[in-house]
């Protein structure tokens, strides 16, 4: 005998209480599991002010405010063929917002759940999902520590399992990235030189030969610090002393050394392997896929929590829809293409990106610009290689060869002078573009 409620969710982080909270703000009847006991450590503590108007729509925002979090007003990078730092600040978004976070995700992700909760999500931490199947009605089996079972069907499944992908991984739908075939290694320290003057509270990406470092102050007084390495040729010396070689990283890396020289690692070392990938589709029969259990990007830019936050309120719209009379193929095909354009347009973008940095001497950033000739030519691939005109792939269109030019100029312009609202493609980054999102439901 099972329980019949509108939607069970699966995991308690940003895409899941987002699409739980939108579903009980219209009116259905949703269950949430979540394997953990919120508050718990999680990583990707940077925000976009992209994300705000979601955070306001939910009515989350005053108590996110009140958590005293570090405001960020913009990124400051380290990166590219100049060796002088230059930024970006969310003012420059006409009509956007002034600053997003750094959160400590144990505490920003604690208060989405307690939240989406006083809305009428009946939240059950501790309990993990072990099955998951569909026969005109999504059913859910699910375990509790104590071992006791508890079966639910609804109309819908949401996948907001994180990496660990429940539902993607059992239907083999998960692809890997090859050229964004990374791994980061991690820690927080304590005392660590910040940011100052006009580019105070701002997340530090530095580029080194091995890769690029991230640096975030946090409001308990720590900085996470974690470097993004080369899977193949690094994965042996991280497992065999992660901490070793997140030092020897940190040495290596100039800007951030300089930064910690003086601080403490007050944490221990994390690594996170399976780096970017994405899922063939972000839907199946019964169940939606959110978040990393979708996909999951490269984070220079900061755009896991708002890949998140958006995935989450396309699911909830496009299963209210269905419950609303849209037929079911219209709703979830349009949540597919909406959440997918938006991932790939980042994707797009930190292709570009990537591309900008030239260092001849190292492998990381070479291998980025090396097409394996007994490969297949992918077509994200084939983007970035155009990009670089470093690969042979024939005869380029003059009107396209002049294009990337251009693009290239651009990107060299807007670095120089340090006005990122004017990077080909920053509009992705823009506020408005939540906002029309918003404005379609």
């Amino acid at each position: 005998m099972s329980d019949s409620v509108d939607v069970v969710v699966i995991g308690g982080g940003p895409a899941g209480s987002t699409a739980a909270g939108f579903l009980a703000q219209a009116g259905l009847r949703v269950v949430l599991f979540e394997r953990e006991h919120f508050p718990r450590y999680h990583i990707g503590e940077s925000l976009l002010s992209a994300t705000l108007p979601i955070l306001d729509a939910l009515g989350v925002s005053s108590a996110i405010e009140a958590a005293g979090f570090v405001r960020k007003p913009g990124g400051t990078f380290m990166w590219g063929r100049s060796s002088e730092p230059w930024s970006f600040f969310f003012s420059e978004d006409p009509g956007g917002r002034p600053h997003a976070y750094h959160v400590l995700r144990s505490e920003f992700d604690h208060i989405l759940l307690r939240h989406v909760q006083g809305l009428g999500v009946d939240v059950r931490e501790g309990w993990q999902v072990v099955e998951q199947s569909f026969n005109g009605r999504a059913k859910v089996v699910a375990r509790g520590e104590q071992g006791q079972r508890l079966m639910l069907e609804g109309a819908y499944v949401v996948d907001a399992s994180g990496q660990q992908a429940l539902l993607g991984r059992r239907d083999g739908l998960r692809e890997f990235n090859p050229f964004f075939k990374n791994l980061a290694v991690f820690g927080y320290f304590q005392d660590a030189e910040p940011l100052s003057g006009t580019v105070a509270g701002n997340i530090l990406s530095a580029a080194f030969s091995e890769g690029w470092f991230w640096y975030i102050p946090l409001h308990d007084g720590s900085t996470s610090v974690g470097a993004v390495v080369d899977a193949q040729r690094h994965a042996g010396a991280v497992g065999s002393d992660p901490e070793a070689f997140y030092r020897r990283m940190v040495q290596q890396c100039e800007s951030i050394a300089t930064r910690v020289r003086d601080a403490k690692l007050v944490s221990p070392v994390r690594v996170i392997r399976d780096y970017s990938y994405c899922s063939r589709c972000f839907y199946g029969p019964g169940y939606l896929l959110v978040g990393d259990a979708a996909c999951f990007i490269d984070p220079v830019f900061s755009t896991g929590v708002h890949l998140a936050c958006l995935s989450g309120y396309l699911a909830a719209r496009a299963i209210t829809r269905v419950s609303d009379g849209v037929s079911e193929e219209e709703a979830l095909a349009e949540f597919d293409d909406q959440y997918r354009a938006a991932f790939n347009r980042y994707l797009q973008f930190l292709y570009f990106f990537y591309d900008h940095h030239s260092d001849p001497d190292s492998y990381f950033w070479t291998a980025r610009k090396i097409l394996d000739p007994s490969g297949p030519l992918e077509t994200r691939t084939a983007f970035v290689r155009l990009m670089s005109g470093s690969a042979d792939l024939g005869s380029v269109p003059p009107a396209l060869d002049r294009a990337l030019a251009d693009r290239h100029a651009r990107l060299e312009r807007a670095a120089a002078r340090g006005r990122f609202g004017s990077i080909p493609d920053a509009e992705i980054f823009r506020v408005r573009g939540t906002l029309s999102t918003l404005k379609k439901s």
